[in-house]
């Protein structure tokens, strides 16, 4: 075996990951990620980073043709694998590992990978390579404004009146429904002047009418489900220890573990986040609706040391739904690249959102 072949399959033995959270699959988005940090799988951050794609939870019919795109974005070797119950994560990574092995160079042909079997649907919105926003069709993830698209599907500016009453060009992109640390199934559409968004529309893809696995009665649940968003903002802002340490805390209190257990590395946890002179130059004078980001922050940190401490917090959990017009609402104002650490500090809970539902703002 030469140098190269050697090297594809010492990669293959621990793969970058990229993973797909469906509406409704967050136990199985959260096995997957507990398991994947017990491995020391790489997330991947695209799906031209990606060895191995997982999908949590069974496509429906907008999401899987987004998979399918995603799919064929992923350079070879690759395997693809869709985790339907928690019990099935580990031995569905260990064949994703065996099957990537096998297809790597030089390797033994083995079984070809797990493949969804829903219909390709051209129009459906999938992330591109370019920071994840992408111009689709008119049903998932494009627009209906009749603006032409250059070759490459990047659409071209039309004009429209800025706040001042000038006319401007403006562009129409969205963002979603697959990024790292990214609601799932969310859509973000947005119209641009310059770099500065004016108007927003939300959509959940195949959103349903299922409950939320987050039970807000349950102190280990209130406390993990603020860890979860608060290593989804983390991630977003680019801090990876600090964001690897909420999770891991969040997957010892879902694993059993008591809020006064963890209580201590919780505070400091904060603490460390509130110190951080870097993030708050990062999020300073972002705005994100009534609240900027650093204040919505600011409510985060606080009832997560509310809820290890035992102390009531009239931040909710995830009891209501999300509201997705107040959602598309917080990004308009805001600079097209602080748009993702404005969702991440909303973190809506996409899996209360009902069929059907969208709102746009402008």
């Amino acid at each position: 075996m030469d140098l190269r072949r050697l090297l594809l399959r010492l990669a293959s033995a621990r793969p970058h990951v990229l993973l797909v959270a469906l509406p409704g699959a967050t136990e199985a988005r959260l096995a997957v990620e507990a398991e994947l940090g017990r491995r020391g799988w790489a997330a991947a951050v695209s799906p031209a980073d990606a060895d191995v794609l997982v999908v949590a939870g069974p496509p429906a019919p907008a999401m899987a043709a987004v998979v399918d795109r995603v799919w064929a974005q992923m350079p070879e070797p690759r395997v693809r694998v869709v985790v339907k119950a928690v019990a099935h994560v580990s031995g569905t990574l260990d064949a994703a590992a065996s099957r990537l092995a096998d297809r790597a160079p030089g390797g033994p042909v083995g079984h070809p990978p797990e493949e969804c079997t829903e219909a390709h649907d051209e129009g459906a919105s999938a992330p591109g390579n370019s920071g994840g926003h992408e111009h689709g069709g008119p049903d998932h993830g494009g627009h209906e404004h009749g603006d032409m698209e250059m070759p490459g599907g990047l659409p071209m500016a039309d004009l429209g009146e800025d706040r001042d009453g000038l006319m401007l060009d403006r562009l129409h992109v969205a963002l979603g429904p697959v990024l790292p640390d990214w609601p799932a199934g969310l859509v973000l559409r947005v119209a641009l002047q310059g770099d500065v968004i004016q108007e927003a529309e939300a959509e959940v893809l195949d959103a349903g009418s299922g409950g939320s696995f987050w039970r807000d009665e349950d102190p280990r649940h209130l406390a993990g489900r603020h860890l979860d968003a608060l290593a989804r903002f983390l991630g977003v802002a680019g801090w990876a220890d600090p964001a690897a340490r909420a999770r891991r805390l969040r997957d010892e209190l879902l694993a059993g573990a008591e809020p006064a257990a963890v209580r201590g590395q919780v505070h400091a946890l904060t603490a460390r986040v509130r110190r951080s002179r870097t993030l708050r130059w990062l999020v300073r004078g972002i705005p994100a609706g009534e609240r900027d980001v650093a204040a919505r922050l600011a409510d985060r940190l606080a009832a997560l040391d509310a809820a290890v401490d035992g102390i009531p917090s009239p931040q909710p959990g995830s009891s209501r739904p999300p509201d997705l017009a107040a959602l598309a609402r917080a990004v308009v104002g805001a600079e097209f690249a602080a748009a993702r650490l404005v969702v991440a500090v909303v973190d809506p809970d996409t899996d209360l959102v009902a069929a059907e539902r969208g709102a746009r703002y402008a």
